[in-house]
């Protein structure tokens, strides 16, 4: 027998051995036995899995995927309406809805505003907010519109710049 030939062996025989080592400690977690094949292991494996899954999501062990998806979307659907203030039997649509709202409500009183402002009263007020943050940073007015915050902001930081450079 050639050298390569005799490696090649040795390599097959180490690779049933992992495979062999692997069935055993795979069969063990799933509870078959190691001499069952991959199929009737993996079957097992899955078994396992569904029923925790199951039992997890509060579910009986015997209960499908389909079942078990279900299952967690109705308690995904639950924990969503109590946290926008719907009944769990609120279709999506409608705790949607009432999510959006609670969201738009409390951004508007975060930035100042009236919990029932639209959205594009919130914009306004966030972007007023903001330039004249930056406004006053800059030495602009309350006033001022964006082009001209811009133009001072600029001058600000050149000045800045400038300053700092000197000083070195």
């Amino acid at each position: 027998m050639s050298d390569e030939q005799t490696r090649k062996k040795e390599w097959e025989e180490i690779f049933r051995d992992i495979e062999t080592k692997f069935r055993k400690e795979v069969a063990k977690l799933s509870g078959v036995e190691e001499a069952d094949d991959w199929e009737t292991i993996g079957q097992k494996m899955e078994e396992n899995v569904r029923v925790q899954a199951s039992k997890t999501v509060g579910g009986e062990p015997e209960e499908d995927w389909e079942q078990i998806g279900k299952r967690v979307e109705g308690n995904i659907k639950s924990e969503v309406a109590k946290v926008a203030d719907a009944d769990e039997s609120d279709d999506w649509n409608t705790i949607g809805h009432k999510m959006e709202g609670k969201i738009r409500s409390e951004v508007a009183t975060g930035v100042g505003g009236e919990a029932d402002e639209s959205w594009e009263q919130i914009g306004k007020r966030i972007d007023q907010d903001v330039r004249m943050g930056l406004g006053k940073w800059a030495g602009a007015e309350p006033e001022d519109d964006w082009e001209t915050v811009g133009r001072k902001m600029e001058d600000k930081i050149r000045t800045t710049l400038r300053e700092w450079l000197r000083r070195e």
